[in-house]
């Protein structure tokens, strides 16, 4: 009896063990993934935070378009919490922390209490976010002699840092892939329905399938409380949208471009057009813009593709100096 009494006991103790460890298994699941990576949403899809904390907190404002907030500082071992989206403020906690991939992690806290731990480098700290009204050219020093090539466009976000140097100010905008500095503040727009507006345009625009960006634009447009703002006819231009440009509702009278260039060059027909490094619109390779009216030289006529139902010539090009890959369909060789 006290044999069957004492395997009895040992077979509990063994089933008890072994359901505490399928439960720590469980709950300390890990993310693997980049710190960008898109494994987790934060419910509705629409909650944009754009406002600081007070003016007292140390706050930070996100540059990348999706960015894990995890419960220690680096990915090893990390548990994911939480999505941070571009354009979202968020308060450092002072904190800081070199994690085993040698990069360093900020303690943060979200709008509603979260804490948690992310990447640095995806944040821009003492700045203020931004929208533009207008095309703006951007310069690589507070100098007119130092034109880097490239502008940001109508309807970008920019974070303006806390550096100025006279009527030019720094900016930063997404990824980082355009830092310098600009003269014209005067194009930068901080009312807080305007910026909302360009965050959700810039999240559905990033979305990876046509449905998918058709469908939160047309939840931007149909949203009431978006009427007011001086920047709804960007998204509803890009309902009827493909990736390389906005298309009009109307024609332009481009005959007088059509009289003064050479069969060697073509001109731009959509109001933003992507030049890129390689005749890929599905690549990250755009290398600058061009914008409506833009004559350039042709370097090379690449090939023939239907992109979303749009076909014509990939031809890479020359703009003052500046050489990359546009889709003819956006330009005067349609």
């Amino acid at each position: 009896m006290k044999k069957t009494a004492l395997k009895k006991y040992y077979l509990m103790v063994l089933l008890l063990a072994l359901f505490v460890s399928c439960k720590d298994k469980t709950s300390s699941t890990t993310s693997t993934d980049t710190e960008t990576s898109s494994d987790a949403t934060s419910g509705n899809d629409l909650d944009v935070n754009t406002s600081s904390f007070s003016e007292d907190d140390n706050s930070l404002i996100c540059l990348w378009p999706k960015v894990g907030l995890r419960d220690i500082a680096g990915r090893k071992g990390a548990k994911y919490l939480e999505t941070i989206y571009f354009g979202e403020t968020v308060k450092f906690l002072g904190e800081k922390e070199t994690a085993s991939d040698n990069k360093d992690y900020l303690k943060i806290e979200l709008s509603d209490g979260q804490v948690g731990w992310v990447y640095e480098y995806l944040f821009s700290e003492n700045g203020k976010l931004a929208v533009l009204k207008n095309p703006l050219a951007i310069y690589k020093r507070p100098d007119v002699m130092e034109f880097m090539g490239n502008k940001f466009t109508r309807g970008n976000i920019v974070v303006v840092l806390n550096e100025d140097k006279g009527e030019w100010k720094k900016v930063v905008g997404l990824k980082k892939d355009t830092e310098g500095w600009v003269n014209k503040t005067s194009d930068f727009i901080y009312d807080d329905l305007d910026i909302k507006l360009a965050i959700l345009y810039n999240r559905a625009i990033n979305e990876e399938t046509s449905a998918k960006q058709q469908q939160k634009l047309k939840l931007i447009v149909d949203n009431p409380a978006f009427q007011q703002s001086g920047l709804i006819d960007i998204v509803q231009n890009a309902l009827y949208d493909d990736e390389e440009g906005y298309e009009e509702d109307y024609e332009d009278d481009f005959s007088e471009l059509d009289a003064s260039i050479s069969s060697d060059q073509l001109y731009i027909t959509t109001e933003v057009l992507n030049v890129r490094s390689s005749p890929d619109s599905e690549a990250d390779n755009v290398v600058f813009q061009l914008e409506k009216g833009n004559v350039c030289n042709i370097i090379e006529k690449g090939l023939y593709e239907t992109l979303r139902g749009n076909s014509s010539n990939w031809y890479k090009i020359d703009y003052n100096g500046n050489e990359g890959w546009v889709f003819g369909y956006f330009t005067s060789k349609n």
